[in-house]
């Protein structure tokens, strides 16, 4: 026996007791299932349970008991649902969690939603229909199953009662026995109820003339759930449990409401085989009511069809959409009630139809006087094109030196007079001599016009007509002349905040750079723009006043030569500019001395430097001296001799054949840059020859040999060098020893001997190598000069004389061109020696 008929016949036992109640029934009827049919078997073997014949399973959960009690109960009304209405509602809502979360459709069909008017109002977050349970209870309101009745018994009897429906449509009222209310409205339900209440609290209705002193009142308390089906094209179709309150929208909503193909426009209401109600949604979307949203009862069908017809209107309407028409529906009334109407910029004179045939599309243009009778059909797409927004129908324009410049109309404003007067007249620097108007000319050329203003006021001419389009300018007398400035530059304070002019753009008539002179320091520069009768004084004083240093006795003015109208050519001369020296006040100010020199556009001003004027200038004594450190010199021309006795002179140890003076040298950007060209140049022309060179620097440090002791011997030779800033003299301690280095076998450094030669200290170091340029041997002595190698007759090397703390160098022979160098200077030497010995003997030869 499989577990499937054992199941059926465990299921019919339980069902003849008669002892069981219906909820012992059902827990035992569950047990039997979970332990006998498993899911996987139910599901593969098509179990129902139709195939359980003569079963009856209980339908609701057991209710509560009927409470009574003396005072009225104030608990929230709520939906009344069974376990298994429960657990479809769940699903249901679950259902639509997930789709409004993730809806599973083609990216078209979503499209189209998105277009479809009234699509939104399913779709959006912020809008829910869902039932309301805080209304009052409708008058028509049906009762039925598991709803439940509140009564309220006040007066000279206290009583209230809870009453549940039964499913038989009863009510219980205790003493007064089953009432009957399903199916009637709560109004109806009153009147009966009420009627039975009378016969046990007889001061419900009147007795022998008496008033009643006792009311009832009946309302609804928890109300049932009904179960409704929506069908067709929604989103999610299917069958729906809401409360018994719900209306068509309410179920529309769960339902997510028509979908891309679904009828906004004809939805039915099918109750009993029997439409009794059809839903316009776009009564909702233009009026917000629906006269048709009726209350749903249970097992009613809501049936939602396909489309009719639908027309597309895009463009410049208030609510582009695709809409869905009835045949009744004009496209005037479309766009006025459905799509809100036209926007401002909206071209209405001529609306574009694009229209499906049986073979292809064609293209209406249809005038706006015929919007009311024309009824648009399924699939047209209207565009309502946009006005053209970059011409005006009327307007000039005016520009330049008036007081209000911009777009005016030509209908008011139909001559030059009265455009110049609507627009508040010129301002001060309007120049009237010569206006210009720009006109758009029948073939879409342009022309131009230039009028005299002053001549159109005096009557000399005729005032201008305006035309459309027309554009006129007005120019300023400021903009017609040139830039003018004027320069300054020397010795002045000239601040970061003075107002410098604009830098001049070459061609122009402005003042051209001056070269620059010193590396040192730059000559401050300062330009600005001219202003008439300005005076030399308010030039430098715009330029932050005079340094110290100026020279005010000497001030010199360069005025361009100007020339103007002398245009012939025997008039050329080789004047460039004109050349003004005078003196101003040291203070500036305003007296019978003032310059009062009035400058002209372009003057170029130059404060010279007072020539006694001179900075402090410092130099250093390092080393050994009786008193080192820094001190000024006293005059321009003070030399090597004359510090040294500012200092004290040399102590014991001093060694002044080692005195060195270093010495800053600076140059120019532009020298920089220069010397960096030639370099590079010399580099890529060499061919063969190795170029060592250092890199250039705008600011160097170099050390010179001096010789101080011939300088301290003799005062004014030419040892005795001059000092300039900046320079520092340092003198060593006598040193004691010498330094080889290069290639020598051993580069070390010895103790100094005095007397010994050149060799002696090569041959302390191990002597040449292999690679030794010995020729090419120099020394670097103690105050930085140098000495080298030099050749007697070309065949024998004289080497320099070593002194205390020289350094010797041996460079290294060119690995590549060595062997060949020398082998051409030993035949140069050998021809060299042969030469002298054939000239000698010939000399002989004619003495005897």
């Amino acid at each position: 026996m499989s577990k499937i008929t054992l199941a059926i016949r465990y299921c019919k036992e339980m069902n003849s007791l008669t002892h069981f109640t219906p909820t012992k029934k059902l827990l035992v009827l569950l047990f039997i299932f979970a332990t006998f049919l498993p899911t996987e078997n139910v599901l593969s073997q098509g179990f129902s349970l139709g195939s359980l014949q003569n079963l009856t399973f209980p339908t609701q959960m057991p209710r509560t008991s009927t409470a009574t009690s003396s005072a009225p109960t104030t608990t929230a009304r709520k939906v009344v649902e069974s376990g298994k209405e429960q657990a479809i509602s769940d699903s249901i809502k679950s259902a639509r969690s997930a789709s409004s979360v993730a809806p599973v459709v083609d990216s078209a069909a979503m499209s189209i939603r998105k277009k479809l008017y009234g699509f939104n109002i399913f779709n959006n977050p912020n809008i829910s229909f869902e039932t309301s349970l805080k209304i009052p209870t409708p008058k028509n309101y049906i009762l039925g199953t598991d709803d439940e009745l509140l009564i309220d018994i006040n007066g000279f009897s206290e009583e209230h009662y809870n009453l549940p429906i039964t499913s038989e449509g009863y009510i219980k009222v205790p003493k007064v026995g089953n009432i009957f209310v399903s199916g009637i409205t709560i109004e109806e339900a009153k009147r009966r109820i009420t009627d039975r209440l009378s016969k046990i609290y007889v001061g419900l209705k009147s007795y022998n003339g008496a008033a009643p002193n006792t009311t009832a009142t009946v309302s609804l308390g928890s109300i049932r759930t009904i179960r409704v089906s929506i069908l067709g094209d929604v989103v999610a179709p299917g069958t729906y449990s809401v409360s018994s309150l719900s209306r068509v929208m309410n179920a529309l909503y769960l339902a997510g409401g028509p979908n891309e193909n679904g009828t906004f426009r004809e939805i039915k209401v099918i109750r009993d085989k029997k439409l009794i109600a059809q839903v316009d949604l776009y009564d909702l979307l233009t009026t917000g009511n629906l006269r048709q949203n009726i209350s749903l009862q249970d097992q009613d069908i809501i049936q939602v069809g396909s489309y009719k017809s639908r027309v597309e209107i895009k463009g410049q309407i208030k609510k582009p959409a695709i809409f869905e028409n009835l045949p009744n529906e004009s496209l005037e009334r479309i766009i006025a009630e459905y799509g809100n109407g036209f926007l401002p910029d909206a071209y209405r004179q001529v609306l574009k139809v694009q229209r499906f045939t049986d073979k292809e599309i064609k293209l209406i243009d249809l005038n706006s006087d015929l919007l009311s009778s024309f009824y648009p059909k399924s699939g047209d797409v209207i565009t309502v094109e946009q006005i053209l927004t970059n011409r005006i129908e009327n307007a000039v324009t005016l520009d330049g030196a008036v007081f209000r410049s911009g777009r005016y109309s030509i209908n008011d404003n139909p001559t030059l007079t009265k455009l110049i007067k609507r627009a508040e007249g010129f301002k001060q620097d309007a120049f009237l001599k010569r206006i210009s108007i720009t006109r758009l000319r029948e073939d879409l050329t342009k022309e131009n016009i230039s009028v005299n203003y002053n001549d159109i006021v005096s009557g000399k001419t005729p005032d201008i007509a305006l035309h459309r389009e027309d554009i006129i300018m007005v120019y300023s007398v400021l903009d017609l002349m040139e830039t003018y400035t004027v320069r300054i530059q020397g010795e002045i304070n000239l601040k970061g905040s003075a107002p410098v002019a604009p830098a001049v753009t070459s061609g122009s008539t402005g003042v051209s750079d001056t070269p620059s002179t010193s590396a040192v320091s730059e000559t401050p520069i300062g330009s600005f723009p001219y202003i008439k009768n300005m005076t030399v004084e308010d030039l430098i004083q715009k330029a932050g006043g005079l340094k110290e240093s100026a020279a005010t006795g000497r001030i010199e003015v360069i005025r361009r030569k100007k020339n103007i109208g002398k245009d012939d050519p025997a008039q050329i001369t080789s004047t460039i500019g004109e050349k003004f020296n005078f003196s101003i006040n040291n203070d500036l100010s305003i007296n019978e001395t003032a310059s009062k020199f009035i400058l002209e556009p372009f003057d170029e001003v130059f404060v010279r430097s007072s020539p006694n004027y001179e900075k402090q200038q410092f130099v250093s004594i390092e080393g050994q001296v009786i008193f080192p450190g820094v001190y000024a010199l006293e005059r321009k021309d003070e030399k090597l001799s004359e510090i040294l006795k500012r200092v004290g002179g040399l102590n014991a140890q001093a060694y002044p054949k080692g005195a060195t003076l270093i010495r800053k040298f600076k140059i120019t950007k532009q020298e920089a840059d220069r010397k960096r060209a030639q370099l590079s140049d010399l580099s890529d022309n060499s061919s063969g020859v190795s170029v060592k060179v250092e890199e250039v620097k705008e600011e160097t440090e170099e050390s010179i040999g001096i010789d101080l002791a011939k300088a301290l011997e003799n005062p004014g030779s030419i040892a005795d060098m001059l000092l300039q800033d900046g320079d520092i003299i340092r003198i060593p301690k006598e040193p004691q020893t010498v330094r080889m280095q290069g290639e020598v076998l051993y580069p070390t450094s010895t103790r100094f001997l005095d007397g010994m030669s050149f060799k002696h200290y090569i041959s302390e170091a191990g002597g040449f190598t292999e690679m030794s340029a010995r020729r090419r041997s120099y020394i670097i002595y103690a105050n930085g000069s140098v000495d080298r190698t030099r050749k007697l007759v070309g065949l024998f090397n004289i080497y320099p004389k070593v002194e205390p703390g020289s350094e010797i160098v041996v460079p290294k022979l060119n690995t590549k061109t060595g062997a060949t160098q020398q082998l051409i200077q030993t035949i140069v030497a050998v021809s060299t020696v042969l030469s002298s010995t054939v000239g000698l003997l010939a000399l002989l030869r004619t003495l005897k």
